[in-house]
Parts: C-alpha cells; structure tokens; sequence
C-alpha cells in the first residue's frame, strides 16, 4: 500500500507495517513459485510405500502422493522484491494463491498499479513471467 512518499506493508492483521521510502527504491519485481513445500507430502508418501506391505494403504499413499504434486503446482507464492540505496533488497511475502483463481487476479492488478506508480518515479520495474 502507498501512503505518501513510502510502500507500507503489514504482513498480518495485528503486525506493525514495514515502511520503505520511495525515494531510496531502486528496483522492483514480483517473483512467484510453484508450492515445493507440498512435494514434502508426495515424498513422505513414496518413502512410507516402501514399508507398507498392505495394497489398500498403498492405493492410498499413492494417491496421497499425487496429490502433493498436484497442490504443488496448481498454487503460486507471491513475493515482492525491493531494492533500494546500498543494493539492500527486502522481501515482502505476499502470500499463496490458486494458479488462474480470482484471488490471483487481485493480486496481478494491484500489482500492475504499483509497477506503473514506481516506474513513474523512474524505479526500475521487473515483470513477471506469465
């Protein structure tokens, strides 16, 4: 959020904002990535499949497994990438979002706005890949 010359960002509801003054941002970018965290299930699944005689739980860590990947790569984390004076570079997590949802629209559009706001200022603005 923009308030004045400064980016704010509260990371929570009941957290203190972290403000960046506009005037020492150099560079920005959105980075986002595919769920990882959740191939921990899918490999956790594939470990246990080779102690588990019975065919009934291994139907089931097989199909856990699948759904680990499938969470993986059907979610996208969103982080915001500042830099500012000095190269010191701050990352914002913006959080996680369904590939394609609404959610992740929002998310694009505000996105969009700031990059037009900073880059006005003569910020060096990197775009996301699609």
């Amino acid at each position: 959020m923009g308030e004045g010359n400064r980016l704010s960002y509260r990371p929570g509801a009941t957290a203190t904002p972290f403000l960046l003054e506009l005037s020492s941002l150099r560079r920005l970018s959105l980075v986002h990535r595919p769920l990882y965290e959740a191939l921990a299930l899918t490999a956790g699944a594939i470990v246990l499949l080779a102690f588990v005689p019975q065919q009934g739980v291994r139907v089931l860590l097989g199909v856990l497994a699948l759904v680990g990947v499938s969470l993986a790569f059907s979610g996208r984390r969103y982080t915001l990438v500042l830099e500012s004076t000095g190269q010191v570079e701050t990352r914002w997590v913006l959080g996680t979002v369904r590939r394609g949802s609404s959610e992740e629209q929002r998310l694009r559009s505000a996105w969009r706005k700031l990059a037009d706001a900073v880059r006005s200022r003569g910020v060096k603005v990197s775009e996301p890949s699609a």
